[in-house]
C-alpha cells in the first residue's frame, strides 16, 4: 500500500454522515484500528529500512576502503585509490545507499501522514458533538 493509497481512503473515511451522526460515531473504533495499523507496520517498515542502511554502510565502507571480500570486487570492479578520509563521501554518493535513503523518507512521510489521519481521528467524537450541539442551537433548543 503507498501514500496515495492511504490518502484516497483517509478521502472516504473521513466523511462524516450527516444524517446518521450515530454511525459516524460507531465507525471511530474501527477507523482508528486500521490506521493504527497501518502506522504500526509502516513503523517497522521503517526501523527494517535502518538497520538496512546501517549495514550497507558498512558493507560500502569495507568496499570503497579496499578491505572487502575480494570476492566483491570480481563482481563489481572498484579503480580507484581511496584516501581513508574520502571513504564517507564515497559511501554517501553512493547509488544503493541514495535508494535506501529516499525509501527512508518516503517511509518517514507515510508515518507522518498516518500521524496526522489519527490525530484527526480522535477529534471525530468531538466534531460529530460539535456538530449535534450547533444543529440544538440553530433549532432552538
Amino acid at each position: 500500500m503507498d501514500l496515495n493509497t492511504i490518502n484516497d481512503m483517509w478521502e472516504k473515511d473521513s466523511k462524516i454522515d450527516e444524517v446518521m451522526l450515530d454511525n459516524s460515531t460507531l465507525q471511530i473504533p474501527r477507523l482508528h484500528q486500521k490506521y493504527l495499523t497501518l502506522h504500526s507496520e509502516y513503523s517497522l517498515l521503517l526501523k527494517q529500512k535502518e538497520l538496512q542502511l546501517r549495514q550497507m554502510k558498512h558493507e560500502k565502507w569495507l568496499y570503497y576502503s579496499g578491505k572487502a571480500a575480494p570476492e566483491a570486487y570480481e563482481d563489481k570492479p572498484f579503480h580507484y585509490k581511496v584516501l581513508k578520509g574520502e571513504v564517507s563521501s564515497w559511501v554517501e554518493v553512493d547509488e544503493e545507499i541514495s535508494k535506501v535513503e529516499m525509501k527512508l523518507q518516503y517511509y518517514g512521510v507515510v508515518i507522518r501522514t498516518l500521524e496526522e489521519i489519527l490525530k484527526q481521528i480522535h477529534q471525530l467524537s468531538f466534531n460529530i458533538k460539535n456538530i449535534i450541539e450547533w444543529r440544538r442551537f440553530t433549532g432552538g433548543v
